[in-house]
């Protein structure tokens, strides 16, 4: 039977940091009552996975996928990654440099988008938030670190992007924001948020600003917090509600 949706967490080395273990253990803090499935190159010993998620899935790939960025990006525009999760209607992918502040995860899911991350706003969306905004014709890129995808739209997407124009030269999150000009035609695959409904989503770079446009409420959560302004997002990860 196919449950709503399920937490998918890239894992690619046996060791985690402080900040990878602080990140994992919010996810099982909020996120623990779904399913959760670890990625995990063939071979790599998961000492603490086994430890903390002892009823969590593992799905092992080839190590190939996890050795660059590039290669990783490889396994995330490969239909055969999704036909894995079949069992759930949407995968959550949750990489370690995300945070999550509650659950929403139903709400999200109820939407009905096929892809959301957090938006890399740039300035013209700060200055100009009021415009109308198209998400067909005016895409912004949606990073993919912490992002909700519906399986079977995605399968079809990747189906039809390969089966037109073969690989796919640059990152997967940019595919599925449609946001190059080679995945353009095939915009109306999927059901993409405006940009500021993805920044109630997730922030990522300028979370200040972000959080002033979202009405000065913290989004679900946030993707690469470590990299853009930690000294913003500490006082939020030190509150205990959080």
């Amino acid at each position: 039977m196919q449950t709503l949706v399920g937490i998918v967490i890239p894992i690619y080395k046996e060791s985690l940091s402080e900040l990878e273990q602080k990140s994992l253990l919010q996810c099982k803090k909020v996120l623990g009552n779904y399913p959760i499935h670890f990625v995990l190159p063939e071979g790599l010993k998961a000492t603490y996975i086994e430890e903390h998620f002892p009823t969590a899935q593992r799905n092992y790939f080839p190590a190939q996928f996890f050795t660059s960025t590039q290669s990783y990006n490889h396994l995330l525009i490969d239909p055969t990654f999704y036909e894995q999760f079949t069992s759930h209607e949407f995968i959550l992918i949750y990489q370690l440099d995300a945070y999550v502040f509650r659950d929403e995860l139903k709400e999200w899911c109820q939407k009905g988008y096929d892809y959301i991350g957090a938006p890399k706003l740039k300035k013209k969306h700060w200055e100009n938030e009021n415009t109308i905004q198209w998400p067909v014709l005016d895409p912004i890129m949606m990073n993919g670190g912490l992002s909700l995808r519906k399986v079977a739209p995605i399968i079809r997407f990747l189906n039809w992007y390969h089966r037109l124009f073969g690989t796919w030269p640059a990152n997967e999150d940019s595919l599925f924001s449609v946001y190059h000009k080679r995945a353009f035609p095939l915009r109306f695959l999927l059901k993409l948020p405006s940009w500021k409904e993805a920044l109630a989503f997730a922030f990522e770079q300028n979370p200040k600003i972000s959080l002033q446009i979202n009405g000065g409420k913290l989004p679900f959560g946030c993707h690469a917090w470590e990299r853009y302004n930690p000294s913003f997002w500490k006082p939020y990860m030190d509150n205990k509600e959080n």
